[in-house]
């Protein structure tokens, strides 16, 4: 296929999914608006199926949120638009928060997290998008690693590069899967083999967290040797040059 009609499919396919998401957001926000307000204001003449109802609702509106919300950050990384505001901060300092936002949902599963990493990490990112892709790795290590799970974080110096790490003891990767996750249609079905993992996800969270990242002059890769051995992501951003 010639490269000029590659690029226009392209194109036109991100433009498919920023306006079908688009008008997927003006009728959710009728349905999340009006299930706030029976629970919030009517709750008290309600029995308890349907508030159990409408807190299903509810859920699913988040869900749906989360998906459109995906697919929008998709198609604009997609159209080369993003432009970044890269400004000096300190990386280690934003793993801390991460880690911290996180602690919630990890004591439910109930997991350690061991955070190794230097006291200060000073570079350039724009700090919003790096907060995605260290969630996006966070949330992925604790939802596909087994209850009383081990997650590690860690920094180290490479060259010229600072590389982060988010090792787990979950289910890991088989080599097919590894060439497949980072791409933007590749989530990996887990649903219904019997894993004591959630898999819930829109799918898009490696693909988003690759595009950010090589967005920022980095590199993402995942290791991961063999089922139920656990996994590890890096990611690697530029040091500053003195």
């Amino acid at each position: 296929m010639p490269k000029k009609r590659l690029v226009k499919l392209n194109q036109l396919k991100s433009e498919l999914l920023r306006r079908t998401s688009h008008e997927l957001k003006t009728p959710l926000v009728s349905i999340k608006g009006f299930t706030e307000l029976l629970l919030k204001v009517h709750r008290d003449k309600l029995d308890a199926l349907v508030i159990s109802t409408l807190n299903e609702f509810e859920q699913g509106c988040l869900r749906l949120e989360s998906l459109i919300t995906d697919i929008l950050k998709t198609a604009e990384l997609e159209s080369g638009a993003t432009q970044l505001n890269k400004i000096e901060e300190d990386l280690a300092f934003l793993l801390r928060v991460c880690v911290n936002e996180i602690k919630g949902f990890s004591k439910l599963r109930n997991h350690i997290i061991n955070l190794e990493i230097h006291d200060t990490i000073i570079t350039y990112f724009e700090k919003e998008q790096i907060h995605q892709v260290i969630s996006n790795l966070l949330n992925n290590a604790i939802k596909y690693t087994p209850p009383s799970g081990i997650i590690q974080i860690k920094s180290e110096i490479r060259d010229e590069f600072i590389v982060i790490s988010i090792k787990d003891n979950g289910i890991g990767f088989t080599k097919d899967e590894k060439t497949r996750i980072f791409k933007q249609f590749g989530k990996i079905e887990r649903y219904g083999q019997g894993l004591d993992i959630i898999a819930e996800g829109s799918g898009f969270g490696l693909f988003i967290s690759k595009k950010i990242i090589e967005l920022h002059s980095g590199k993402i890769w995942v290791e991961s040797e063999v089922r139920n051995k656990g996994s590890t992501f890096y990611f690697s951003l530029p040091m500053i040059k003195n």
